[in-house]
């Protein structure tokens, strides 16, 4: 809709209004699109996300000279930036390093260009998520291999024990790829895999289509609803 569309939809408003009930309806748009549509079509698109995804965007209002609101994914949350995550699923492509992913290159246990997915033995949660206890564990066991040196300060190497269950690298006999395995009675078992390729996405959440479905629909009735509350507070009168 263009600013002259807009300003005819309420008569008695004076043009010099209308980049202020404009800005105004933008901010709206967005805000609902970022409250109400987007988390909604994340129930859709993703299996039962969690409330850290739900709540992982932000408005960038509209203002009189820069008539265009953002709906944005915030950067500075704490842990991974939903973003890293986040924009594979909307966008397609490689997803992003994880913490255990840094945590095992500094430890000099997994190469620059590998990877860590889940195997077979790893538990997920009722997300689909790995549970963070089974990371908190892994993390904790590397502590004494920081730098790819072991506390007895021998140099960490592929098929290495970690404690007295886990241990990482490949394991003898057969041809079982390089991950971190579990020993349960005789058997080790796969609780990450070692990949050469970054796990990719494809397309699942239409985020662009959703905004700007919210503002085909919402920005007429948001700009009356403006432009009727400045009119009646008097605003822009001698």
């Amino acid at each position: 809709i263009s600013l002259a569309d807009a300003a005819a939809l309420v008569a008695a408003a004076p043009v010099e209004l209308v980049p202020y009930a404009a800005a105004t309806a933008l901010t709206r748009v967005a805000q609902q699109a970022a409250k109400v549509d987007i988390p909604a079509a994340m129930r859709a698109s993703f299996q039962s996300p969690v409330a850290y995804t739900l709540n992982a965007l932000r408005v960038e209002p509209a203002t009189k000279d820069a008539l265009s609101a953002r709906v944005m994914v915030k950067t500075d949350a704490a842990g991974h930036a939903p973003e890293n995550y986040l924009d594979p699923q909307v966008h397609g492509g490689a997803r992003g390093r994880k913490g255990l992913e840094g945590a095992l290159r500094y430890s000099g246990l997994l190469g620059s260009g590998q990877f860590a997915v889940p195997g077979q033995a790893m538990a997920l949660d009722a997300n689909g998520n790995v549970k963070g206890a089974e990371v908190r564990t892994i993390l904790n066991a590397l502590k004494n291999i920081r730098g790819g040196v072991g506390a007895n300060g021998q140099k960490a190497g592929r098929g290495k024990r970690l404690n007295n269950s886990l241990m990482v690298g490949k394991p003898n006999g057969g041809d079982r790829p390089q991950g971190i395995w579990r020993r349960e009675g005789q058997r080790l078992r796969p609780l990450f895999v070692f990949v050469d390729q970054a796990p990719r996405y494809t397309e699942r959440l239409d985020f662009d289509g959703v905004v700007l479905g919210v503002a085909r629909e919402r920005f007429q009735v948001e700009f009356e609803k403006a432009m009727a509350s400045m009119v009646a507070r008097g605003v822009g009168k001698a």
